[in-house]
């Protein structure tokens, strides 16, 4: 067993540190593991329904939601421009988000000094950061590459945490 978690964790490491050095291609990947997701989740569904119907905690709403997954998994594996439509849509959805949050981090920054509560000194580091995260998030709406780049980098370096986690466990555990 140890040697089988030391090989996958080699080869989680090497397949982040290629994600790293690929990653828009990384990025792209994002809507195909969605649709997979989705397949699996339904199939899994559908083959735990009856026993779950019988225990009360699946009624035919249930299954039919597990065809849907399954059929709607179907449909984005098989659609380039379906999954190009979500790789742009997450894209968004992250840039968006930034600045959201850097608005709100203003907001509350500005909230805390009205207030003049004790312990409060730091409200220029947080509206700082909330400008920046701000007009991060601003700049990303006008250069959605640099969202698909950073995260298929952090996925790429999640990746190999993972491996290099394995690899240590093989030898802790």
């Amino acid at each position: 067993m140890r040697i089988i978690k030391v090989v996958l964790g080699v080869l989680l490491a090497v397949g982040g540190i290629y994600c790293m050095f690929t990653p828009i291609a990384t990025y792209s990947v994002l809507a195909w593991l969605i649709g997979l997701a989705m397949i699996v989740e339904g199939v899994g569904g559908v083959i735990t329904w009856n026993t779950r119907r019988e225990l009360g905690l699946a009624n035919g709403w249930t299954l039919a939601g597990s065809i849907v997954s399954i059929v709607l998994g179907m449909v984005l594996l098989g659609s380039y421009v379906l999954q190009f439509a979500i790789d742009a849509f997450i894209a968004y959805l992250i840039a968006i988000w930034l600045v959201v949050a850097g608005i709100t981090r203003i907001v509350a920054a500005i909230a805390v000094r009205s207030q003049g509560k004790e312990g409060a000194s730091g409200w220029i580091a947080q509206i700082a950061l909330g400008v920046l995260i701000a007009i991060l998030g601003v700049l990303c709406i006008f250069n959605p590459l640099s969202v698909v780049a950073g995260v298929g980098m952090m996925l790429g370096i999640s990746i190999v945490f993972v491996g290099i986690d394995l690899v240590i466990s093989a030898f802790v555990n």
